[in-house]
This record gives structure tokens, sequence and C-alpha cells, in this order.
């Protein structure tokens, strides 16, 4: 293939013999060399012009433009290294932002489950809801282990799974090891790995025969957890851990990619057979229950059955199933209910979608914001490009009058754009990478691992090149397109007057967005900040919260009130406690369990009985969480197993079921409990959020922990979960000694986590926090970029019209009145974007209003605010243009062109 320099000679050489033979032709008509030379030339044309008419011909022409343009718009920049600089840093950090955000969304929401053909996975219903529940109705998500083996025999999929839909608290012990640790362990059925598809790294993954009733409890272990607690051993695969006391074979090593059937911060370390529960864990009693739906199931179907033909056949074999559990004496409403149910398939390839579900709107809502400061960047750079093609319109209109076409020129400006995009893309990177893993911090504060990758995959790098491209032509156009007014005249002012409109124009577009920024940002932080400071029931300052698991020691139920009452009487003579307390659950720490009950005097409608959350707690529990006593008393060491069965009520339990008559000496029972009634009310506390900030406050009671029954030890629910410890000063400087006296009291009971009651209740705002502290970022960001903007416009529009002002100074204009002149059509610039920015801002607050907190989207003082902030950043960048203004020496001015 000829080269590029070849063609051209070859071009030029055919042009000019061309005109030569036609000089000779005139020549022979009788016309002297001189005119003949005339008129060929007029009849001919401009070469040059023909050569570029001719290359527009060639197949290869348009790369050989972009590789000379490509040259050329490199020594452009090399000529104007601040813009170019500048340029570069600005869209690297908008397409750094952008990309980040959906490097996030890819890794949360998009990704597949590290297996075999993750698209053929389905789940059974949506994964939603998780523990325990009893018959199900409508559509179902949970499964008792007899209907899942029942609906294994529908004959619709390949292989069907089953998993417990909560992992495993365990406590782990390997020779070597100092003490035991606390872990989790995933609970699955034997074909889980075979289901899925995963291998393992080492030794062999779970298999049908180990999920026997008699084959002895093995697992298959973590990647990472192998890597940590193991050292990477290659004798792990066939040793034996003690898990809760038990001895487990550790028969594999998962894959380092494998993190199960679940995204989620700190996944499972362990994959132990469901048969195993029989023997590990507290609620064993479930397997053998069919009422008790527990398990998620995902399976992949059978060649040729198509989803809805699945659907069908499951929900058939799940109503038969229902029918035959309930006996000749069903209920028309049971038999209506059981009409009803049905088995929904969703994709599994993603897993069972807890996080996507939580985190979903919130990322998604993040990359909008991000890509409104990725077009404050454009429209800046864009801004930029207007003024530097002003800057070189001599050289346009010169290149126009020889002959250059104006497609030709705007190209090669797009060109400029796109080396200057894909330079910004590029640098994008490395921030994607660094802000991607801060996200991840961020966004699962308080994890110990995420199995999250924050390095650029394919679908990333294919992002963050679109949105280079993308950029280069939305900041590039425009600029581009002011060419043809080059073509008036060396000396036309119309570049000039187009060049301040459109850079008014893209101010306005600017401010507009960071406004709408700004008012999102300033709701985000007024929800958080009233999600804060309400009025949660209890004072959360200086109270340490230790979480402990009893069932993993395995205490039996005669030596758990002993150790209790150990554990309460030394924490609280403690140096620096000022009052310690047990409870099953602390507020925003896994709480509570609810249960109907039958209260005296209340009328119960059956259909809708009345019900209440439930915690078990020690002496002095109220006054360690800070929550007030309203009336008659709280519970102290005489509420003992042999003394009348008590309660302490909350005052919307009062409210909801007495009437908010005086409570104390009434009387309620918990349905199913053989005693009835014999819950006496001896007091009323204020009320407290124990779920969700958000929530409203609801009925929960309270009962003593010293009047916990036998039957309530069979539920690991029924243990006390929690220690709270109010200190005199900063409750983190007595955590050690709480250790201290916890591993001397019972040295096999495991610590699974020591915070704070407000960290707790941080971690319960986490999402609140992520999205507050992303938005106040993003919106300074937008105010920095906006007001850099500006600045620049009126930068440019001082040295333009420096004669215009040289001759208001010399007619007697103060400095003040100069700044004044500048300063106003700064404000006006300003001005004009809020005004186009307040509806976009009314629209995008009513957009968020559901994620908000006692803010009423429509609030004008929310926008009155944000304008303020913004218009005042605005002055100030306009400050520095008016007072170099004001300092023009007239004598310099007027000679200035």
């Amino acid at each position: 293939m000829n080269s590029r320099e070849e063609l051209d000679r070859q071009l030029d050489a055919e042009l000019r013999f061309d005109f030569d033979q036609r000089v000779e032709e005139k020549m022979r008509a009788g016309l002297t060399e001189s005119d003949a030379r005339r008129e060929a030339r007029l009849e001919f044309g401009g070469i040059e012009q023909i050569k570029e008419e001719c290359r527009d011909q060639w197949a290869l022409n348009f790369f050989f433009s972009f590789i000379r343009d490509a040259r050329y718009a490199l020594r452009t920049m090399r000529r104007s290294p601040g813009f170019t600089a500048t340029a570069i840093v600005t869209l690297a950090l908008g397409i750094g932002a952008t990309t980040a955000m959906f490097a996030l969304i890819n890794a949360v929401l998009l990704k597949s489950l590290p297996v075999r053909d993750p698209a053929e996975l389905v789940v059974l219903g949506q994964g939603r809801g998780s523990g325990v529940t009893g018959p199900g109705q409508g559509s179902f998500s949970l499964y008792s282990w007899d209907l899942y083996n029942h609906l294994k025999g529908a004959n619709v999929f390949q292989t069907l799974c089953a998993f417990k839909s909560e992992d495993l608290p365990v406590s782990a012990l390997y020779p070597g090891w100092s003490g035991p640790h606390a872990t989790v362990a995933k609970i699955v059925s034997g074909n889980y790995f075979e289901t899925l598809g995963a291998s393992v790294a080492r030794g062999r993954a779970i298999s049908p025969e180990d999920d026997l009733p008699a084959s002895p409890p093995v697992a298959v272990i973590s990647f990472r957890y192998w890597q940590d607690r193991f050292h990477g051993d290659e004798s792990v695969p066939g040793s034996v851990v003690d898990v809760n006391n038990v001895p487990v074979t550790v028969v594999g090593v998962a894959r380092p990619e494998f993190y199960g059937d679940t995204l989620g911060p700190d996944p499972p370390s362990f994959w132990i057979p469901l048969s195993a529960m029989r023997q590990l864990d507290i609620m064993h009693h479930l397997m053998d229950q069919p009422e008790k739906h527990f398990l998620y199931l995902m399976g992949r179907l059978n060649s040729g059955i198509s989803v809805p033909q699945a659907q069908a056949r499951l929900t058939v074999a799940l109503r038969g199933w229902l029918l035959s559990h309930e006996g000749a004496g069903i209920s028309a409403g049971r038999q209506r209910e059981i009409s009803e149910s049905f088995i929904e398939l969703t994709p599994g390839g993603g897993g069972i979608p807890h996080l996507q579900r939580d985190y979903s709107e919130t990322l998604k809502l993040l990359l909008g914001i991000s890509a409104a400061i990725l077009l404050i960047a454009c429209a800046n750079i864009a801004n930029f490009l207007l003024a530097l093609g002003v800057a070189r319109g001599v050289e346009t209109s010169i290149r126009l009058a020889l002959g250059a076409s104006p497609a030709r020129l705007v190209q090669q400006r797009l060109t400029e754009s796109l080396i200057l995009a894909l330079a910004g893309g590029m640098l994008s990177l490395p921030v994607a990478f660094t802000v991607t893993k801060f996200l991840i911090a961020l966004v699962f504060r308080g994890a110990t691992y995420v199995p999250v990758r924050t390095a650029p995959d394919l679908r990333v790098l294919a992002f963050a090149f679109t949105v280079s491209c993308g950029t280069a032509i939305v900041f590039g156009l425009l600029p581009a397109m002011r060419i043809r007014f080059a073509g008036r005249g060396v000396k036309n002012s119309a570049p000039s007057s187009a060049r301040f409109s459109l850079g008014k124009a893209l101010i306005a577009g600017e401010v507009a967005l960071s406004l709408v920024v700004l008012a999102g940002a300033n709701c985000f932080a007024r929800s958080l900040a009233n999600l804060s400071s309400q009025q949660f029931g209890f004072t959360p300052e200086k109270v340490l919260v230790v979480n402990i698991d009893p069932a993993l020691a395995r205490y039996e139920y005669d030596k758990l009130g002993p150790l209790y009452r150990q554990i309460y009487a030394r924490l609280n003579a403690l140096p620096g406690v000022k009052s310690a307390s047990l409870s099953y659950y602390s507020p925003f720490n896994r709480c509570c369990w609810g249960e109907t009950l039958a209260i005296e005097g209340f009328t119960t409608n059956p259909n809708d009985p009345p019900s209440a959350y439930l915690n078990r707690v020690s002496p002095h529990y109220f006054e360690t969480i800070g929550t007030k006593i309203l009336r008659g008393r709280t519970f102290d060491e005489h509420d003992s197993a042999a003394s009348r069965r008590v309660a302490v009520v909350t005052e919307e339990f009062v409210r909801l079921y007495l009437a908010n008559r005086n409570p104390i000496g009434m009387h309620f029972g918990i349905a199913g409990d053989v005693s009835g009634g014999d819950l006496e009310i001896v007091g009323v506390v204020e009320n407290a959020k124990y779920t969700r900030p958000r929530a409203t406050p609801t009925e929960m009671a309270f009962l003593p922990l010293a009047q916990v029954r036998q039957s309530d030890h069979e539920n690991r629910n029924n243990l006390v979960n929690t220690i709270e410890v109010r200190s005199n000063g900063d409750p983190a400087a007595i955590a050690a000694n709480i250790r201290a006296v916890l591993a001397e009291l019972a040295p096999a009971l495991p610590v699974i986590r020591v915070g704070t009651l407000s960290g707790d209740l941080r971690d319960t705002l986490n999402q609140d926090h992520v999205i507050t502290d992303l938005a106040e970022f993003f919106a300074a960001l937008a105010l920095v970029l906006t007001c850099i903007g500006l600045y620049g416009l009126m930068s440019w529009m001082v040295q333009r019209r420096t004669s215009e002002v040289g001759i208001r100074t010399a007619l007697g204009a103060s400095r003040g009145a100069v700044m004044a002149m500048v300063i106003r059509e700064t404000l006006i610039q300003g001005l004009a974007g809020t005004l186009v920015g307040i509806p976009l801002a009314f629209a995008a607050t009513r957009l968020i209003a559901s994620q908000l907190y006692g803010v009423n989207a429509a609030d004008p003082l929310n926008l009155v605010a944000a304008a303020s902030v913004l218009l005042l950043c605005i002055t100030f960048a306009g400050y520095l243009p008016a007072r170099r203004a004001a300092l023009v020496d007239p004598a310099v001015a007027l000679r200035h062109e």
C-alpha cells in the first residue's frame, strides 16, 4: 500500500501535469505564457483546494486526516500547557467520579455470581424475608425442609438446592489457636456446590452423601478464611475443626472468588450441610417442622422447560403440599389463602438480591448526581474551547479563505476535543479506582471484608471510553460549530459576540445544575440531621454494647441463670462503670421478636389479634440505655423465677391496647403460653425505636431476664445476645476490662462484637450517611467547577473589553464603578442560571422525597438556602476579574487591540 506521502506526490504531479497541459493549449491558441497561465488558473481553480477534494474521495482519508489532526492538536496543546492541564484534570475528575459510581453499580448491581453459567440459575421467589416464618400465602420466598424435598419431585429442575436464609453464627476452634474464633457459616443442602456450579481450590465440595442424617458433619471453608486463620496450610483439608463444640471435618477450600449465594459484607467462612443443623444449631428442630419456613431455594431448570411452565408446575405442587398439611377441618379462609399462593421464578445469576435491593436506588441516585458534575465539567471545557477558538479566529479565517472547508475544520476541532477527553479518560481510571475503594469503604463501613473487586473490568473500561467520547462531543461540538462565523472576515466581531452568548448560556446551565445538586445535598443533610437528632427513647452516648452468643458455647438451661447473675454483678462492680445490664436485644441490634397477645379488657379481633415486640432484660437495663420510666417501676433483683411474672410496657402499648388507662396492675398473656394472662404490668417506659430510625414507635413489652423458662431455651432468640454498659467516660476505655471479666467467668463464651450504642445507631443510618456525604462532596465539587467556569468567562470578558474599560476610566469612571459593572454582569449570569435551576431543583427534590425524613421537598427555604450559597460563591468568583478590571491603566488600555 502506498504511503500518504507517496499518494500526495502522485496527486500533485498529476494535477500539475493537467495544469501545464492547459497552459500549452492556450499558448498554441496565441496567448502569451503569462496570459495562458492566468486563464488556465481561472479555469482550473486552486490546486490545494482540488487536492483536498481529491483526498476526500480516498478510502483511508478519514484515518489520515485524523492522524494529522491529532498531531496538530498535540502541538496546539503543547503551546497552551496551562489550558491543557486544567482541561484534562477537570475532565479526569468528572469522568472519574462518574466511572467510580458506575464501577460500584457494576460490582453491586450488575455482577453475576462467580459460578458456572450463572444466567441459568433461578431463585424460587424474590429472596425476600429471612429467619423463620409460619404457613405462608401469596408469593413464597421461604420454604421448609419438607416442602423443599416435595418440590424437588416436581420434575422441573436439573438440580435444586436449599440454604438457610440467615447465616449461622458459629464458634470455631482449631489446634494451635489461642482460643475460639467467632465467625459465620452458611447451612446448605448437599447439592449446593453442584447446583451453583462452584468448584473448590483444595479438596472436594460438599456432596449429597454428606447431607444424609447419619453422615458426620463436614464443611468447605472460604479461601480467605483458609489464608487468614489457617495461613494457607495444605494439610487443613481432611483435618477436624471444632464448630460449636462439634467436630467438623474440613473437606475442601472454596475458590478465591467464591463468596456464596449472596453478595454482601463479611461472607460466610464455612459451608456446612443442612443435616449438621441437628448437632450445630439450637434451632435444629426446624428440620422436623414442616410448617416452619426458613430456607431459600435456587436451581437450574430442565432443558425444554420455560419459566412460565416451571412456575405453573411448582405452584400446583405447592398448593397440593399446603392442602395435604391442613387436614379435613380446613377453613374457607385458609382454602382461599392456599388458592392464592404461588411460586414465581426470578433470575438467580446475581444471587439472593438483598444488597441489590438495599442499595439500588441509592447508587442510581448518586450516579445521576455524578453525571450532573460531568455535565458541569463539560460546560467548563466548552467555555475554555470557545475562548480558545476566538483567540484562533484570525487563523481560522485565513484557512477558510485559502480554501479549507468548514466541515474539515469542525472535524479538526472535534479531534482536538476527543484527544482532550481521551487524555482525561485515561487519567480518570486511577481516579475512579481510588474513588471506588473509598466508596466501598464508605458504603460498607465497619465490614471486615467485602467481596467486591475495585479493579476496573472490561465493562467499566468500556463505560469510561464511552463517557470520554460522549464528553468530547458534548463539550467540543458547540465550539467547533462556531467556526462558520469566522468566514465573515478576519476582523469580524461575530465570533466574540457568539462566544459571549454561548458562554453565558453554558454558565447559566452550570449554575442551574449546581443549584439542583446543592438543593439535593441540602435536603439530604437536613434529613440526616433530623434522623440523628430525633428522640429515640434512649441515650446512646457513653454506652458500650457487647454481643455474645451462649448458643455457640452450648450452655444448658440450668447454667444460664448463674452465668447471667455473675456477669451482671461483676460488670456493675467494675471501676468506671455507671451501670450494666443484659438483654436479648438492644436498639438497632438484631431486635426483636414479635408475639400475638391476649390483653385484659381488650376485645380481640380474630383476624387482627393484638401483638407486640418482646425483649427480656435484666435490672438496670432502662437506666443503662437511658430510657425514661414514666409510671410504676422497672425490674429489680426481686423479680425472680419464683416471684409473680411481671412486665414493663411502652406508652404506645398503653395507648393502643389500654386506651391510655392506668396500666399498673393490669394483665396480659402471650398467645400460646399455657399460663394465659398472668403477666402483670408494673411499669411504663417511654417509646423507643429499636428497629429502624424512620419507623414510628411500636408497641413493646419487656420481660425480666430472671423469669425465662426452660421451654424458651429451645429458641436461639431466647438467649442473652447483648450486654450494655454505661460508662462514666469513654466507653472504649473499659472494653478491655469487660473482655477480661467475660474470659474469666466464661472462657467458652464467644464475644462476637464489642461496639457502642452510638455506633449501632450510626450503622443503622449508614446509607443515609453515604448519600449525604457524597451529595455534599458532589455539591462542593459542582460549586467549585461552576465558580471556575464563571471566573474564566468574566476574566475573558474583561480581557476582551480592556479598551472599553480604559475609555470608561479615562472619562472619569471610578474603580468601584468598574468593579460594580463586572460583578453586576457576574450576578446577572448567576441569577439567570438560578431562575432556570429553581424549577429543575424543585422537580429533583420531589423525586427524592421518599428518601427524606422530616423534610418537605417543596420547602422554599431549601431552595433559598441553596441559591444564597450559590450566589455568594458566584459573587466571589466575579470579584477577582472585577478587581483586575479596576486596576487597568487607561493609557495601556487605550493602546490595547
